[in-house]
């Protein structure tokens, strides 16, 4: 059996002086046409979908990897590229900005490529553990300008929800894409920490290399996530992450301290200005600490420029990728009755 294969997209927003712009763009137009080979089908842009704020978040993903250390490496040195062009603006991971737009979400989308054989063993063993991964990436904990707990982002993003009877349907936290084939966890909220990153992608890496199928009930996961995005690390969290620890090594300091309550003790101390700058830091340098990157209003014609540099040249690849996502010829699947990834499933009230 071969090793698993990684992948990582992952989002981020821009702000200026507080919110994201289109200007954005410009950015992703300079990284596009320094390498469009590369950066054609590795960089993205995305919208909130409801006016006046209508720019969300800018996105790059990674090639292929056979291993976590690679895997980080390059979303390192994806990363310093972005930093490098975006030299006005602050570069914000989180999962979602102190509003309540359920189309203004930032992630972090973590593929796992497996033979076709092992993709329900390596979908369920990962499910059984989502929570555990999802609250130590969390870092989205207001919902408004109020706090919320870990990952507001996880209640309320239009992108997200419960696992539902088909992997395939697009928009729950774990599916199986019909584009790629993969196995890709979309519930992670954005991450700064290479560490904290490290240790996320290299449990699930070694849960899908796994060799034996671990038991998996959708009806308790989805359970647990009406609570831990609110709770944190609940007793029975706790019990799946000793669990999670014993099979890969993965260290519970991820889910004691979380990025969102470092983020929502710091915000209620010095305010948002100061948490935007000391993440605008962290991910420019792998350092939590207050940048000093030139925040100003950006220039009108930034946002027409990269509208027209950018999203036109692109618009005919998002078309046909969003049809193969939502209708492209899915991976062959057990649909016996007995599997698991089939079997009826307890929905959120």
């Amino acid at each position: 059996m071969n090793l698993p294969t990684l992948g990582l997209e992952e989002e981020v927003f821009v702000l200026y002086q507080g919110r994201p712009s289109t200007a954005s763009l410009l950015d992703l137009a300079v990284l596009l046409w320094r390498d469009p080979r590369r950066n054609f089908s590795k960089t993205a842009s995305n919208f909130t979908r409801r006016l006046p704020n209508l720019m969300s978040t800018v996105e790059f993903a990674t090639d292929v990897h056979g291993s976590p250390a690679a895997l980080l490496a390059e979303t390192m040195a994806r990363r310093a590229e972005l930093a490098a062009v975006a030299r006005t603006g602050l570069l914000v991971p989180v999962g979602m900005l102190p509003d309540e737009n359920p189309y203004n979400t930032a992630g972090l989308h973590l593929h796992l490529g497996v033979e076709a054989g092992q993709l329900q063993r390596a979908y369920t063993n990962i499910a059984r553990f989502l929570p555990v991964l999802t609250l130590a990436s969390a870092s989205s904990p207001w919902r408004g300008r109020e706090r919320f707990g870990h990952s507001y982002r996880l209640q309320a993003s239009f992108a997200l929800g419960p696992l539902q009877r088909d992997p395939l349907h697009r928009f729950q936290d774990l599916i199986i894409t019909r584009r790629l084939g993969t196995i890709e966890l979309r519930a992670l909220d954005p991450i700064w920490n290479p560490e904290r990153l490290h240790a996320i992608v290299d449990a699930a890496w070694r849960l899908a290399a796994l060799r034996r199928e671990l038991p998996f009930d959708s009806a308790t996961y989805n359970a647990l996530r009406r609570r831990f995005p609110r709770e944190g690390l609940t007793p029975e969290l706790r019990e799946l992450a000793l669990e999670l620890a014993d099979l890969t090594g993965f260290d519970l300091k991820w889910l004691e301290e979380t990025e969102a309550e470092r983020l929502a003790e710091l915000a209620e101390q010095e305010g948002f200005e100061t948490v935007w700058r000391c993440l605008d830091g962290a991910y420019r340098t792998g350092t939590f600490g207050p940048s000093t990157t030139l925040d100003t209003r950006p220039a009108k014609w930034r946002g027409a420029a990269g509208l027209a540099l950018y999203y036109a040249p692109k618009l005919p690849y998002m078309a046909l990728k969003g049809w193969r996502e939502h209708h492209g010829r899915p991976p062959v699947l057990d649909r016996s009755p007995g599997s698991p990834l089939f079997g009826e499933v307890a929905v959120e009230g």
